[in-house]
């Protein structure tokens, strides 16, 4: 009876060590993974920031006004002129909705 009770513990003792493994062996990799990801976080966000810089660089007004003198045919710009400016006549009234006329009356009726 002894003996088959000792060999029973033994039996859970070496499963319990093999699932043990296998959990510590699949975390490894998940934490690897992470690490992996968070790697190539920090890359794209690099990327951003130089892409950012680089647009920064290529919006620079004086930058695209040598571009537009440098290429006048290209661009075909000219001045701005007093007739392309609306007056505030000619700005179109914000449609009025159902929801903001209802406010209005209950607002009024408080």
């Amino acid at each position: 009876m002894g003996r088959i009770f000792n060999g029973i513990l033994l039996a859970a003792m070496i499963v319990g060590a093999v699932l043990t493994y296998n959990m510590k062996h699949g975390a490894e990799v998940e934490a690897d993974k992470v690490a992996q990801l968070n790697a190539e976080i920090g890359r794209e966000k690099e990327t951003i920031a130089l892409l950012r810089a680089e647009w920064s660089k290529l919006s620079q007004p004086s930058r695209l006004q040598e571009l537009i003198a440098r290429y006048p045919d290209h661009f075909k710009l000219a001045p701005f002129t007093a007739s392309q400016f609306a007056t505030i006549d000619e700005v179109p009234m914000k449609p009025v909705s159902p929801g903001d006329l209802l406010a209005k009356k209950i607002a009024a009726s408080e």
